[in-house]
């Protein structure tokens, strides 16, 4: 017998803590007890909902009165749970209660539940090797910006299993993140002293997993325009608290690649361009292609910028869009078409770029962003075309 409980709260409160905790909750599970949400109550945050896949973590403190207020905790089937409450009227009010049998029953008005239950105290718990070396706080729209900026470049391919996350460093008191996945790279840094960073040697580079940058990237999404983020970097571990809600996860235990020496610095050749308008070519000459990844033609002139797009089993799609050349010469480069809009999805306004040779990598910045505090450096290799 386990102790029993009992919370009587608004559907939609309970929905919210239940459906942000279940992003950590994975849909096929060997070990039973992964598949349920940690329900647990302490007398400073009242109820708390966890979930985790032993990876990562997430918490919502909901300070809904619970009885006993100071309670170890039940688990719950993490789906079951939040499928029964999505079909709940919205002002429905709901009541869970355990005799501590082994099911908890959930009441709201005429609907009755009896879910099956595994004890609390078989629920694995993330734990921290060491203290924090570091803890900061940035504004939660900058971390959002910053990894917006990144996310779309971390690679899938799992044998390369440190590229598989955001890289995150400080330089100078300076916040960076940075993605790649060998074809592509971007980075973005954000130019205000963040907090009271620690020193270089108390932070090394961290690699956060896609998983936990997906399931921050929903929570700041979610959050008020002013809210604060707060990190804490230990050795094994890194934890983001964002209101009443926290996520901790383990970082990928792997190096980085030296991503700064694939940033050309002395491109001597260089554009500016409407971003909107080279999106909305590159997607249009891509129509004719039906491979995933086939490569666009770009030939930068003085006055304007040639795009093509040759299938074989097709045809060939041609579009014309105007720039202002810097410097330098004419280049013809290839780049893949899907890389290169999702890049330019990720700019605003006005771009740059900066090229070599047709065989050398591109750089690409934004000239005016949305956010002059984000700075912004895209990387893209070319195709051979």
């Amino acid at each position: 017998m386990t102790t029993p409980f009992s919370l009587t709260a608004p559907r939609a409160a309970l929905l919210a803590a239940v459906e942000t905790a279940l992003g950590a909750v994975e849909r096929r599970n060997t070990i039973p007890v992964l598949a349920n949400l940690l329900l647990e109550s302490t007398a400073d945050d009242g109820l708390r909902v966890s979930g985790t896949d032993l990876d990562v973590m997430t918490t919502v403190a909901t300070g809904l009165d619970a009885e006993p207020r100071q309670y170890a905790g039940v688990t719950l089937p993490a789906h079951l749970l939040h499928d029964i409450l999505r079909k709940l009227p919205d002002k429905a009010e709901v009541s869970l209660k355990t005799d501590g049998s082994g099911q908890m029953t959930l009441t709201s008005g005429r609907s009755r539940f009896n879910l099956q239950t595994l004890p609390g105290a078989d629920w694995p718990r993330l734990q921290e090797k060491t203290a924090p070396a570091a803890t900061f706080e940035i504004p939660a729209a900058k971390f959002a910006a910053q990894l917006a900026a990144v996310g779309f470049a971390i690679s899938t391919e799992e044998t390369r299993y440190y590229l598989n996350g955001v890289y995150m460093h400080a330089i100078d008191n300076r916040l960076v993140t940075v993605a790649t996945d060998g074809h592509r790279l971007a980075r973005a840094v954000y130019s205000a002293a963040v907090g009271v960073m620690p020193a270089a040697d108390a932070m090394p580079g961290i690699i956060i997993p896609r998983k936990t940058v997906g399931l921050v990237a929903k929570a700041l999404a979610a959050a008020a325009k002013d809210a604060t983020l707060a990190i804490a970097v230990s050795e094994n571990m890194i934890s983001f608290e964002l209101g009443a809600t926290r996520i901790a996860s383990k970082l990928i235990d792997g190096t980085f690649p030296d991503y700064e020496r694939v940033i050309p610095i002395a491109n001597p050749n260089s554009w500016r361009f409407d971003v909107a308008a080279l999106l909305q070519a590159t997607e249009r000459v891509s129509i004719i292609s039906s491979e995933r990844g086939r490569a666009v033609k770009m030939a930068w002139g003085r006055e304007s910028i040639d795009l093509t797009v040759i299938n074989p089993d097709a045809g060939e799609g041609q579009d014309q869009v105007s720039v202002d050349a810097d410097t330098g010469e004419e280049v013809e480069i290839g780049f893949n078409a899907k890389y290169l809009a999702d890049m330019l999805g990720h700019m605003s306004k006005s771009g740059s770029v900066h090229l070599n040779t047709g065989g050398d990598p591109a750089r690409f910045e934004p000239v005016h962003a949305d956010d002059d505090e984000i700075a912004m450096t895209f990387v893209l290799m070319p195709m051979r075309v």
